[in-house]
């Protein structure tokens, strides 16, 4: 009798793995389409359309992507080619943001050229080549840019030589100037730590924080001291707090706007995200929500070189559509929707969390790495 019963609950846990296989491999099959590139910098085909219908439909436009990549700023830009928006968001802090931004509109291009060649990972994601070439069209096409992010552990020098070029304190600025070339002996001696945990800055910050400094120096500074904290102690919940603080701040700003925001892809689902923390993906989805409008959560994904298919097994239900080197897009609402109608049972809590916190997902069949500007910092 138990072996009998044990057969019945055997055979039906696997007809009940087999038929939630089944709906999804359906619903996948029937929400799926493909497009290419095209001669215009652009793509062609009924995925493209479908894209660009649901990108105009929305308020905020959500992209969670792989970093440093050529394709996904050819993505990025054959949207903002077609679809106008008022304002970017990328993964990048404020400072770090306007030095760029300022630097493009001022400097020749030679002179831009020996800027980004001297400060490399400085300049953090812009110092891909397809990712600065993309930032130069956004900033062409009058698209206000914010960044919000920590500042980077290797942009310090570059955030002291512009306060020293702004402060109006003399000892200030000297202590500037000191910081810039400890930091840059700190380099050349291939520390397996970086200048901003070193005593020496900490003395320094110290000091900076006694004088008479400007508004805009006080808040540098002390973004950078919460920067470091942030990077010491590796409090991820509180780097997104912070990020989403820096949101929140510039909320007049943007709030009736169209947006655009790019980050990795842990950071945009509309729900929990992949690092089980409330990120940006859902606090611009509530304010949206809260306003009556809309926003469109795409995820980015793509076999990377040298991989293969089975390389990207946590994606495989989605694969297995995939016959050609077109990029695919898939709407994933309605797996949504048969996940909250309690009729797909998903059993990958990450997949789960992908279909419940993105409206779409793309699928490139090559990613390549975007050729970097400049020196490598550690």
């Amino acid at each position: 009798m138990k072996k009998t019963k044990l057969l019945i609950l055997s055979l039906f846990i696997a007809n009940f793995s087999y038929a939630q296989t089944s709906l999804m491999d359906s619903l996948i099959q029937k929400n799926y389409s493909t497009f290419k590139k095209n001669n215009s910098n652009a793509f062609e085909g009924k995925g493209w359309t479908t894209l660009q219908g649901e990108i105009s439909k929305n308020n905020s436009v959500l992209l969670g992507e792989y970093h440093f990549t050529s394709e996904i700023p050819y993505f990025t830009n054959a949207i903002v080619n077609s679809i106008k928006f008022d304002n970017y968001f990328m993964e990048i802090d404020p400072y770090t943001i306007n030095t760029i931004s300022t630097k493009i509109k001022s400097l020749s291009p030679a002179e831009l050229d020996k800027f980004r060649n001297e400060n490399g990972s400085a300049l953090s994601f812009l110092q891909g080549e397809a990712e600065f070439d993309l930032y130069k069209n956004i900033l062409q096409q009058n698209i206000k840019i914010y960044g919000a992010e920590q500042i980077s552990l290797f942009s310090d020098q570059l955030l002291f030589s512009e306060l020293s070029k702004k402060s109006k304190n003399n000892k200030a600025i000297e202590i500037y100037k000191q910081m810039i070339a400890n930091s840059a002996a700190y380099d050349t001696k291939h520390n397996t730590t970086f200048y901003l945990f070193s005593d020496d800055c900490q003395a320094k910050l110290d000091a900076l924080s006694a004088l008479n400094l400007s508004a805009n120096e006080k808040e540098q500074l002390e973004a950078l001291q919460l920067s470091k904290e942030l990077y010491l102690n590796r409090i991820h919940p509180l780097r997104i707090q912070y990020l989403k603080h820096l949101i929140l701040e510039k909320l007049p700003e943007w709030k009736d706007k169209k947006n655009l925001f790019k980050y990795g892809a842990n950071h945009m689902p509309k729900g929990e995200s992949l690092m089980e923390v409330f990120d940006i993906g859902n606090l611009v989805s509530n304010i949206e929500e809260a306003n009556y409008r809309n926003s469109l959560h795409i995820m980015i994904i793509g076999k990377g070189e040298g991989e293969t298919l089975a390389d990207l097994d946590e994606y495989k239900p989605f694969l297995t559509v995939v016959k050609d080197d077109n990029w695919y897009t898939y709407d994933l609402r309605p797996l949504k929707q048969a996940i909250s109608k309690k009729k797909l049972k998903v059993e990958d809590l990450t997949l789960e969390r992908i279909i419940k916190g993105y409206d779409y997902l793309v699928f490139i069949p090559e990613l390549t790495k975007t050729p970097k500007t400049g020196k490598q910092n550690h």
